[in-house]
């Protein structure tokens, strides 16, 4: 798969579980708001956050097609905690 920058299959399923995991974390932290974990949920969020933001920047880097995924998921997360 060099084609597309990411020359492995694990490396594509890691990129994939880290955005699938973001904005499951983004879902559980926005319907955390009435339960009492609600403070792990959101660390779950920043700490996802922080791990997508840091996928894109590595992905923008290597110069490979794949950061656009990783930043439209970094978006979403955003986009899914801020909206009202």
């Amino acid at each position: 798969m060099p084609a597309i920058g990411l020359e492995s299959l694990a490396a594509v399923l890691c990129l994939l579980a880290i955005q699938a995991l973001g904005v499951l974390s983004a879902l559980a932290a926005r319907r955390s708001e009435d339960v009492a974990g609600r403070t792990a949920f959101q660390w779950l969020f920043i700490a996802c956050l922080g791990l997508v933001g840091l996928s894109t920047a590595v992905l923008v880097s290597a110069a490979s097609g794949w950061w656009l995924a990783s930043g439209t998921t970094l978006s979403v997360m955003v986009l899914t905690i801020t909206y009202d």
